[in-house]
């Protein structure tokens, strides 16, 4: 449908204030499409915009075919997001033409701005209300629009009763609304009124074909009773008696109906039963014959999938439904993603791209209450219950009712008895904190609960791109920092909260608190990036916790010795099944 009601005023208003930075991906992508309307003209001509000639001037890739492929997906999510924001500024009246981006990547007004404003003129008109000139008038202009490029693209017969259809309210609104007067000061209505289109063949008809309809509104109900065609009557009655026929074929004998239904219903078990017999018979002979095709590690994979998918049923059933919320999983598509960065830190992962598989991640972190029912079902001992000891960390910064207090010295020392349920030492609990990410455990302990769960831990790669997505963000809600979409020491917690704290800032994959809140321990090791006789591996946590600073992205990681626990490190899980 041609666009109606927007200019390029009212486009470059709403991206100004969309407020996107100058080198953020959103705003290449928009004016990418800006680019294409060079004068108000292009609104009405402009169609369609090819997807692969925005991604070549977003991202500056050429025609590298491969490359572009791969960049279509990035680009629809993109566009989806501008669309979200774009939505928010009109409930914000930031945008005020309603301006959205089409699927055929063209600016056009939204489809309910549209029936919002044909309805408010049919509104008026149907109860004889009054409508303001001026709106009229730009109503008309732009449904004058509307109609020249309805003929220049010779739509159809879909598209003539579109047309019809607002000729026929605006006729309405010339007659019985606007004076002459009006008629002559305002070109849209005088063209519509003087059937001034030059349509096909047959389109002059239709205009007075709609006159004529608006007249037969206004006839009497009764002068309508009387002129029903006399075949009509005969055709009614007939169906009538079709209907009485029907209604006695149903009032049958109860107690016949009654035995047919039995009979029925004992035949339908019969064959149920023999078909479920075939099935499961057919079900084995084919199952044999594939589990005869496979080879020893093939038999081994598929086994191993069936006990995991077991226990990650069994746990999820064993859950309650507060439970339940906190054990979901999110999918994260197969595709090239991209992770590390360009700093030259000696610790950190080199900028590269990653092959990912198609896996579920847990949408949060392991909460406490998750992790108490694995101790419990299990009787497992933690690391740091071993130990006697863990790490605890304290913060600069600490809001309360007051107001904000800083210590000018922060730092971290072993204290005797921290553990999961007691993360900051012997005096503290898990009091108002069964919804936060568990802390003081170690890699070890992340992969004995993630086992028990038929799970595992994600990869620093499988971890880094799930939180980056295929949109290669900084940050999982953009590449603009946010200091409420995390918990970070700026924020003033000064310790762990829940884990749907910001569930507002979920990323593209809809996966929560990846950055912030707690560091998460993935699978991977590392030698030690520093001269030593000894050489040693680290685990490689991800991400940045309560006590971060405001330099902490998704590439952010930290090397620890194995066994290492503290009050800023937990975890969440990945897997190839989906619950």
């Amino acid at each position: 449908m041609a666009n109606i009601s927007i200019s390029l005023e009212g486009i470059d208003q709403a991206i100004a204030n969309l407020n996107y930075k100058g080198g953020s991906i959103k705003y290449k992508a928009i004016m990418a499409i800006r680019s294409f309307y060079v004068s108000e003209d292009s609104i009405k001509e402009l169609n369609s915009i090819d997807m692969d000639t925005l991604i070549q001037s977003i991202w500056d890739i050429g025609d590298d075919l491969p490359k572009i492929k791969a960049k279509r997906r990035n680009f629809s999510s993109i566009k989806s997001s501008l669309n979200t924001d774009l939505e928010n500024l009109s409930q914000k009246n930031l945008n005020l033409e309603n301006v959205t981006i089409t699927d055929s990547n063209t600016f056009d007004m939204t489809d309910e701005a549209k029936n919002n404003l044909l309805n408010s003129f049919t509104d008026a008109v149907k109860t004889g209300g009054s409508v303001n000139l001026d709106q009229a008038t730009n109503l008309l202009k732009a449904v004058t629009d509307f109609l020249d490029t309805i003929q220049i693209e010779k739509k159809g017969a879909d598209s003539k009763d579109i047309v019809d259809q607002i000729k026929k309210i605006l006729n309405k609104i010339t007659e019985d609304v606007l004076s002459e007067g009006d008629l002559e000061t305002t070109p849209g209505l005088k063209r519509l009124k003087t059937g001034d289109f030059d349509f096909d063949k047959g389109e002059n008809e239709g205009i007075e074909e709609n006159v004529e309809d608006v007249e037969e509104i206004e006839l009497d109900e009764d002068e309508e009773i009387e002129e029903l065609d006399e075949d009509q009557e005969i055709e009614e009655i007939e169906e009538e008696e079709d209907t009485l026929e029907d209604a006695e074929e149903i009032l049958l004998d109860e107690d016949e109906t009654l035995e047919e239904v039995d009979d029925i219903e004992e035949n339908l078990e019969e064959v149920a039963l023999e078909e479920d017999v075939e099935e499961i018979e057919l079900g084995k002979d084919e199952a044999l014959e594939e589990i005869d095709e496979l080879d020893e590690d093939e038999i081994k994979a598929l086994e191993e999938y069936r006990k995991k998918k077991e226990l990650a049923e069994h746990f999820d059933e064993f859950l309650g439904d507060r439970e339940k919320k906190f054990n979901k999983y999110t999918t994260v598509p197969e595709g090239k993603y991209t992770i590390g960065t360009k700093k030259s830190i000696k610790s950190s992962l080199e900028l590269q791209e990653f092959d990912m598989p198609r896996v579920y991640i847990g949408i949060y972190p392991v909460t406490n209450s998750l992790f108490e029912i694995f101790i419990e079902q299990t009787g497992y001992v933690t690391t740091s219950e071993q130990k006697g000891f863990g790490r605890v960390y304290h913060s600069r910064f600490k809001k309360n009712a007051t107001g904000s207090t800083w210590k000018k010295s922060v730092g971290s020392e072993d204290v005797k008895g921290a553990c999961w349920y007691k993360p900051s030492g012997s005096d503290s609990t898990l009091h108002g904190k069964r919804n936060h990410p568990v802390v003081q455990v170690s890699v070890n302990d992340a992969v004995a609960f993630a086992s028990w769960i038929g799970r595992r831990l994600p990869t620093e790669a499988e971890w880094e791109s799930a939180a980056r997505t295929d949109l290669g963000y900084i940050y999982p809600w953009g590449d603009e920092f946010n200091i409420s979409a995390f918990n970070i020491e700026q924020s003033g917690f000064s310790d762990t909260c829940s884990v749907d704290e910001y569930d507002a800032f979920a990323n593209e994959f809809k996966i929560i608190d990846m950055l912030g809140n707690v560091m998460e321990w993935t699978s991977d090791m590392e030698t030690q990036p520093f001269q030593s006789q000894k050489k040693t591996s680290y685990c490689i946590a991800k991400g940045a916790a309560w006590n971060s600073k405001n330099d902490a992205t998704i590439s952010a990681r930290g090397l620890f010795k194995p066994g290492f626990t503290s009050n800023t490190i937990g975890f969440r899980c990945i897997s190839e099944i989906f619950l």
